[in-house]
């Protein structure tokens, strides 16, 4: 968690680290899913859909888990710093980013299991995958009309700070 600041442009750049790790992460999530899909379509083994979903629930927990506990709090932190109406955006977003997180948490739960579900898997990683790209256009919506707007800010004349 980066170190907090009263400070705008301290706070951006801390936040800006922190968004840059976790999209890499995001990326990883991503990639984990297609290749689980892709090993879906080819019928393989149970144990090796078990393993790799096992690893996409890991990844989608860490995803998730950070996107709560430290970039949304980190993005919220740097709204009330900025002292912008940027705050107000993020409050209608979360409950849709919310929302996604308990489809997701409920296919971690059924799937991190261990049971390979081979009659549903197809249709749930399909819906999975909604949920994801839903997310991340939400989440996308909150760093550009958030975070992208603040570094409009410190790049203007007269930057905050």
């Amino acid at each position: 968690m980066p170190q907090r600041s009263t400070n705008p442009a301290e706070q951006f750049l801390a936040v800006e680290g922190l968004l840059t790790s976790w999209l890499k992460e995001r990326r990883a999530v991503l990639s984990r899913y297609t290749a689980l899909v892709v090993a879906s379509d080819d019928t393989p083994d149970s144990t090796h859909l078990v393993r790799r979903q096992r690893e996409l629930c890991e990844l989608l927990m860490d995803y998730i888990s950070a996107g709560h506990f430290e970039v949304f709090a980190e993005l919220l932190n740097e709204a009330e710093i900025f002292g912008d109406n940027s705050a107000s955006l993020m409050a209608g977003l979360m409950p849709a980013i919310a929302d996604t997180t308990e489809v997701i948490l409920a296919y971690e739960e059924k799937y991190s299991s261990g049971e390979a579900y081979p009659d549903t898997l197809r249709r749930d990683l399909s819906a999975l995958g909604e949920i994801l790209e839903s997310r991340f256009v939400l989440e996308d919506r909150l760093i550009a009309g958030l975070h992208n707007s603040h570094r409009r800010q410190l790049q203007a004349p007269g930057q905050t700070g």
